[in-house]
């Protein structure tokens, strides 16, 4: 197979050592045969596919519908590319319901141990076939080839169980970026699992993507959150989201002295203390040898929280600093892993996020990219070293839409430090509802 490179040089194909970071390489499975779904969204579903529904008698008022016309072009995203999992259809599925741009993604991640939608997956794709009152072709289990007519993006309360531990923190990244452009408030109840396997814990969410996701001019809280675990799942979150206007343009680019790092261990049902004191006392004293010579204050804390499905439990790192910047590292508790290794583990990745001189940490970069592509200005953030993740996201975003993207390394870096400035002149986005007359957007941006 030829290498196909982008401008920057980044080689686009996903070969099997790129798809070896998180997951064994499989084998290629095509499935020819699609299921159109009714205008829901929804197609023939079994008692393993997940479940998603919208409440009508909750809706809001919304415009007439609006369907994206024949003569507009059908954008083809290959779902083998770079990162090659389900990021591409979060981020692709997200860009078509905001830009009214149908899309056709193949090749679902077919460099994966089992290719196609898993039911995390189909249920993000559902939810925004709902959202935008779109019509979703291929949405079954193991598809790898979808297609999704978007038509206007709708407000109002909607309900998503994926049926198992799929991850809600995903659900999340898929759907609020498409309701930031809706007409008004929404509501979402999802359940599933909130501390899941390759996948950011809800904490994450809460605590460090919101914390910088206001920055842009994001609005949403939650308000709700009971926990669930790997395999039963059983989680749930209640999250608003309000609408806005245009996203604002941010300069992450000034991080400062870390001022202090909070450890946090959570267990839940009938776990012993014993797990995670012994969790606690190794995550801190890690820490506390690497800030020794500067004293940074590091706060420990053990929470013991019955509001969760199951037993679980898990570790939360975060590093603050004087420019308001927060780096974060989480893991999740597994029976295979001892605590002492749990906390190694995830202390040691944070500590990497601080030396490498970034203002966000290496998990926070992709999510950031779908803001700043869609943001008025020319935003501006300080990473480390680009993961493949970050490179998908910025290659979606500049094939789907205008948007240009940067990447800068830092030509005077402190002793250490491998920091790269990520800027983009952003497409200016503007929300139709808020800025006509309540208009649904019939015009690609």
């Amino acid at each position: 197979m030829s290498k196909r490179r982008d401008r920057r040089g980044w080689q686009l194909n996903n070969s099997a050592d790129q798809a070896r970071d998180v997951y064994s390489r499989g084998n290629p499975r095509d499935h020819a045969d699609h299921v159109r779904n009714n205008q829901n969204g929804h197609g023939p579903r079994t008692k393993s596919e997940p479940e998603v529904f919208y409440c009508p008698e909750l809706s809001l008022v919304l415009p007439k519908k609006y369907h994206a016309t024949p003569a507009q072009e059908r954008a083809q995203v290959d779902g083998s590319l770079l990162e090659g999992g389900g990021q591409i259809l979060r981020v692709s599925a997200a860009l078509s319901c905001i830009l009214a741009q149908p899309i056709h993604v193949t090749k679902i991640r077919a460099c994966r141990p089992k290719p196609g939608l898993s039911a995390q997956h189909l249920s993000g794709l559902r939810l925004v076939a709902i959202a935008c009152e779109g019509d979703l072709i291929g949405g079954m289990l193991r598809s790898t080839d979808i297609m999704l007519t978007p038509g206007c993006v709708r407000s109002g309360e909607f309900h998503v169980d994926t049926k198992g531990a799929g991850s809600v923190a995903l659900l999340i990244q898929t759907i609020l970026p498409c309701l930031l452009f809706g007409p008004d408030k929404s509501s979402l109840l999802l359940k599933g699992g909130t501390d899941a396997d390759f996948a950011p814990p809800i904490d994450y969410f809460t605590q460090t993507f919101l914390h910088y996701a206001q920055l842009f001019g994001v609005r949403a809280d939650v308000p709700h959150v009971r926990r669930g675990f790997n395999p039963r799942g059983g989680g749930e979150v209640k999250l608003n989201i309000e609408p806005l206007r245009i996203l604002s343009p941010v300069k992450i680019t000034e991080r400062g002295e870390i001022t202090q790092v909070i450890v946090t261990v959570y267990l839940c049902g009938s776990l012993p203390s014993s797990l995670g004191e012994r969790c606690l006392h190794t995550a801190e004293q890690i820490i506390k040898r690497r800030f020794s010579a500067t004293k940074v204050p590091v706060k420990a804390r053990l929470c013991k929280n019955d509001e969760a499905f199951g037993n679980g439990w898990g570790l939360r790192i975060s590093a603050e600093t004087a420019g308001g910047c927060l780096l974060t590292s989480c893991g999740n508790g597994n029976p295979k892993i001892s605590p002492e290794r749990l906390a190694s583990d995830t202390a040691e990745r944070v500590i990497k996020d601080i030396d490498e001189g970034g203002c966000v940490d290496s998990y926070m970069q992709d999510q950031l990219i779908i803001l700043m592509g869609l943001a008025s200005g020319v935003p501006q953030v300080r990473s480390g070293p680009l993961p493949l993740h970050t490179k998908t996201a910025i290659h979606l975003l500049e094939s789907l839409t205008t948007a240009q993207f940067t990447v800068t390394k830092d030509p005077n870096p402190a002793p250490g430090e491998q920091s790269y400035v990520i800027e983009c002149r952003g497409i200016a986005l503007e929300n139709a509802y808020l800025t006509q007359s309540n208009s649904c957007p019939n015009n690609i941006a």
